[in-house]
């Protein structure tokens, strides 16, 4: 008896560690994929930035109005053309106050929009993959309507102003 029920022990703490060798290969198998994941850019519309009246570049934007959507943002993508944007936008101003990039792969200018359509802020060349951007030198009086994410370096090579540039943009 003592023999069988050692017998049965064996089968069972060999079914078990084999059970756990295959868990950390399923484990394994979905970090790949997640690595991997590419999440293709939607054009929902176009967005236009002028100065002084004239129009100095006109982008595709994908919306981000969802909390889906705007959680997600640019996270998993390894690129963004250079005339695209992604557009937030915002129903209740503490939306705005932190900006995750985690799992962000492209760096990135982040644009903030008040309640006019007036540039107010840029946040220059914000390094992909960090947990939390905060934002530090904000205008503390300033509502926020939208935020405009770019790639970094476009703010500057299109002329992007604080308290010049203004946006119009229209729904695809």
């Amino acid at each position: 008896m003592k023999k069988i029920l050692i017998f049965f022990s064996l089968i069972i703490l060999c079914f078990f560690i084999n059970s756990s060798e295959r868990i950390d290969d399923i484990s394994d198998m979905f970090l790949d994929i997640g690595n991997s994941l590419e999440i293709e850019f939607i054009q929902n519309g176009k967005l236009y930035l002028i100065n002084n009246n004239h129009i100095i570049k006109k982008i595709d934007i994908e919306l981000a109005y969802r909390d889906t959507e705007k959680i997600n943002g640019l996270k998993y993508r390894s690129f963004l053309k250079e005339n695209r944007g992604m557009l937030f936008l915002f129903k209740h101003q503490e939306e705005y106050k932190q900006m995750n990039m985690k799992n962000v792969q492209i760096p990135l200018d982040i644009i903030y929009i008040n309640q006019f359509d007036t540039v107010i802020f840029v946040n220059q060349y914000v390094p992909p993959m960090r947990d939390i951007e905060k934002i530090t030198n904000f205008p503390s009086n300033t509502s926020i309507k939208y935020i405009l994410e770019i790639n970094a370096g476009m703010s500057n090579k299109w002329g992007i102003k604080e308290g010049v540039t203004k946006i119009t943009w229209f729904i695809k």
